[in-house]
């Protein structure tokens, strides 16, 4: 328990820290306000007009370019971006759900095709699993009017063989083709280099 005495001395040195605070607060707001700011001359700037070219140059024309193939091969890129994630990984826990994944995805002979695999398929008894990122996707070659395609994704895979902690990196290519059905690119191919 604290004596009467501490308790008064604390309560002086609380008043004395809130006078001095009092007092520096004052001389702050106080003693500032005489001083006055240099005005500094600014001399006028002429004004440059700018020279727009009535035709576009090349370089503008190539950026419009690289728009427009940015913007049609949006739908490949994107497709493509999805199938490869999907389809290029695996867990032999998962028994091929990978590939069930992407059937909607597949043209209709490609499809078939996963669908023999998923039916045929083993699975190894022994751990393994494989996850995959997109580090970048080429669209190498598109044509709109016969609805073909061609991509290159470049991937990088996570393998682990026996043990989820066994990872080995790897970076792969895979290039995939493309045909139009109906309204929707749908994958025809898919070729790990």
């Amino acid at each position: 328990m604290m004596t009467r005495r501490k308790r008064l001395t604390i309560i002086a040195l609380i008043l004395l820290i809130l006078f001095l605070l009092l007092i520096w607060l004052m001389w702050v707001v106080f003693s500032g306000g005489d001083e006055v700011a240099p005005v500094e001359e600014v001399a006028p700037v002429e004004e440059v007009q700018e020279v727009i070219p009535t035709r576009p140059t090349i370089s503008e024309q190539e950026l419009e370019e690289e728009r427009e193939t940015r913007t049609t091969s949006a739908g490949v890129v994107s497709l493509s971006k999805t199938f490869v994630t999907r389809y290029g990984s695996y867990s032999n826990e998962a028994n091929f759900a990978n590939l069930e994944d992407v059937l909607p995805l597949a043209s209709i002979s490609f499809a078939s095709e996963l669908r023999t695999v998923i039916d045929t398929g083993v699975v190894p008894e022994e751990y393994y699993g494989v996850s995959t990122s997109i580090v970048t996707v080429t669209v190498d070659e598109k044509d709109e009017t016969v609805g073909t395609a061609q991509v290159t994704v470049t991937t990088q895979r996570e393998e682990a063989i026996g043990s989820t902690q066994n990872v080995a990196v790897k970076y792969q290519d895979i290039i995939l083709t493309f045909v139009k059905e109906g309204d929707a690119w749908k994958v025809d191919s898919a070729t790990w280099q």
